[in-house]
């Protein structure tokens, strides 16, 4: 039987331009192994996760696609749970090199596989496009950018119409409904990541793949500035205090807040339906805006307004230019796709995958 698949991104861009959770993909300390991939584009690195990933599917394994904010098609990750092990790769922007080499990590060069000599035309190409990549991403940070300071202001409207001491009333409420049969323990960990991401293919969410499975799901349902990101580190803090286990997946505009919450242990997923994703999830229904003063939010309806068009003009704009980076980023696959030996890839990923057979003997005699 096969297992099942989740996604994610383990970096996204966003209003600080590109930022990183993959030190979360799997800590040192519960890893088997960690496989570095080093290797320019179109060297086979998304193909041999995705193959890896896939023949372990088979055999019954849960897989974790970790996928590429800048090419959402594009794998920068694979997981095998069970096993501990997982595939990175190990490039820029997100360079992973081996911490503990040897005894968890260790570097798999797919740039073995060029036809070296081939690369002498190509040279300057190469040099010049590489920078037109990094232009256009700063380009594009500087929109997403001016939009979250608009995304500020439009913030600013809804929290100014809020009833506080509502929300404090329902924030207690929702924890009391939560955490009734546990208590007060050893704080646990969180594992942090993006569910969803900035792509060239617009915004893109892998959340329907993650809490699929959780048998209580709460919506909370609003605008910027409804205390949505208060409320699930509130939740948060407080499901750690009990020592629960919290998966974090964060805001892609801004990565400081919380987009939605998982808790394995009991089962419940808090899901955010917002102005990024605009997705409708089905579960217990949260309307922040029952916790605001209407009236008052019908006196600023206009500057509302303006502060909407304005945030998703200059965040679609943002978007565009991430789609240009890809354009160019294919261009530097054609470069390197004809000087590669894939014949070469292949029996590499061949090897990984009968390396990590011998980590599921291993784990199977434990």
């Amino acid at each position: 039987m096969k297992g099942n698949f989740k996604h994610f991104f383990p970096g996204g861009n966003t209003s600080k331009g590109f930022y990183s959770f993959y030190r979360y993909i799997l800590p040192q300390e519960s890893a088997r192994r960690i496989i570095c991939l080093k290797g320019g584009p179109g060297t086979g690195k998304s193909t041999l996760m995705r193959k890896v990933g896939q023949y372990f599917n088979e055999k019954g394994y849960d897989i974790e696609y970790h996928h590429c904010s800048s090419d959402n098609n594009s794998l920068d990750g694979v997981v095998i749970k069970e096993l501990n092990v997982a595939i990175l790769d190990g490039t820029s922007p997100h360079v992973v090199d081996p911490i503990n080499p040897g005894a968890v990590d260790e570097i798999l060069n797919m740039g073995e596989c060029w036809i070296e000599d081939s690369f002498k035309d190509y040279r300057n190409s190469i040099i010049s496009i590489n920078k037109q990549v990094g232009k256009t991403f700063k380009h594009a940070y500087r929109y997403i950018g001016a939009a979250k300071i608009i995304h500020d202001d439009w913030n600013c409207y809804n929290l100014d119409a809020l009833n506080f001491s509502k929300i404090n009333v329902f924030m207690e409420d929702l924890k009391n409904r939560l955490f009734k049969n546990t208590t007060v323990s050893v704080a646990t960990n969180s594992r942090h990541l993006f569910a969803t991401a900035f792509t060239p293919n617009g915004i893109v969410s892998y959340i329907d793949s993650i809490y699929k499975d959780y048998k209580q799901i709460y919506v909370l349902n609003g605008e910027p500035g409804t205390y949505k990101t208060s409320v699930m580190r509130y939740i948060y803090e407080e499901a750690l205090k009990r020592g629960l286990f919290v998966e974090v997946y964060h805001d892609p505009l801004i990565p400081e807040r919380i987009e939605h919450i998982c808790i394995p242990n009991i089962s419940t997923a808090i899901l955010t339906s917002n102005e990024l994703n605009k997705k409708t999830f089905e579960g217990i229904q949260i309307n922040m805006s029952d916790y605001q003063n209407q009236l008052l939010l019908e006196r600023s309806k206009a500057e509302i307004d303006v502060s909407k068009q304005t945030f998703y003009t200059l965040l679609n704009k943002g978007l565009s230019i991430i789609s240009q980076a890809k354009i160019l980023h294919d261009e530097l696959e054609k470069l390197y796709i004809p000087n590669m030996n894939f014949d070469k890839a292949e029996k590499i990923t061949n090897d990984v995958i009968t390396k990590i057979l011998k980590y599921e003997k291993q784990y199977r005699n434990l």
